[in-house]
């Protein structure tokens, strides 16, 4: 396969993505821009300029909302002509469902942590960006968040980053350098500095739990384990009274994760069996 081929079908689920967001944007910011018309006689140009950009950033998440929906099928379709092309796959078939509780946790955990670092040192307040994206998905109704941040969000990020752009490098690097660049690329995807880094050590975490059991269902639900919190913290107004209490919290947190990683390691194990619908690409 040449270099060019391979750089489109490893980021070309990506691409597609991006591409549907754009769509919905546009449609979107014309709806807007539609229903504003009437308005903008009793208005200057600065008022109507701020006022559309107030209610676009508004639109910002259903827009993530509405594109995740939409590319759930192009994306389950590139995963399922992916999986033809291996010859062996892992064999899922009467392993116990409840252990896929370990990932859960793992992501709840994980997050709980990051939020508390991130809470006593301040950092959100030193880099920019990483206040107005937390901000777009908490100003918005509590069944908005709950629907694309605590479900829809994480079944795409996973379906496009480890389903497919994971699996897909693993079939020109090795297994270290795929678990390593798709995290990175994991972590620039959230554009801003706090999430960039907390996504690179959360791609980690993914993958991790993705090969251990050899289903995607893992790394999903670790995700919306961690992104959970986040809607949970907000919701319940959660204030840091003493950093010393807060530091300890968050040690545990990290303890507890590792106690729990290390359960994974220990009896989750996954057989490789001959793929049935097995396609040479």
């Amino acid at each position: 396969m040449s270099p060019g081929r391979r750089l489109w079908r490893l980021f070309s689920p990506i691409l597609l993505y991006y591409g549907i967001v754009i769509l919905i944007s546009l449609m979107g910011s014309f709806i807007v821009t539609y229903q504003m018309a009437g308005e903008m006689a009793a208005m200057t140009m600065e008022e109507f300029t701020q006022d559309l950009m107030v209610r676009s950033l508004e639109a910002t998440v259903p827009i993530y909302f509405a594109s995740g929906l939409i590319a759930l099928i192009p994306l389950a379709l590139m995963m399922r002509s992916d999986r033809r092309g291996h010859m062996y796959v892992g064999d899922v078939r009467g392993k116990n469902i409840g252990a896929l509780a370990y990932c859960l946790i793992a992501g709840i955990l994980s997050s709980l942590a990051v939020s508390i670092f991130v809470t006593i040192s301040q950092a959100g307040q030193v880099f920019d960006g990483y206040a107005e994206a937390t901000g777009e998905i908490l100003s918005q109704s509590l069944i908005m968040q709950v629907l694309s941040a605590g479900i829809v969000m994480p079944v795409v990020e996973e379906m496009i980053f480890r389903g497919l752009m994971y699996s897909r490098m693993k079939d020109f690097m090795t297994p270290r350098g795929a678990l390593l660049l798709s995290s990175l690329i994991f972590g620039v995807y959230h554009g801003n500095v706090i999430q960039g880094i907390y996504g690179v050590v959360m791609g980690l975490l993914l993958v991790f739990v993705y090969e251990k059991y050899q289903t995607l269902a893992a790394p999903v639900l670790c995700h919306i384990g961690a992104n959970a919190v986040s809607i949970v913290l907000q919701l319940l107004n959660v204030q840091i009274g003493s950093a010393v209490w807060a530091v300890l919290g968050a040690v545990i947190c990290l303890l507890l994760l590792y106690l729990i990683l290390r359960q994974i390691q220990k009896r989750v194990h996954v057989d490789m069996i001959q793929n049935p619908d097995y396609r040479p690409l």
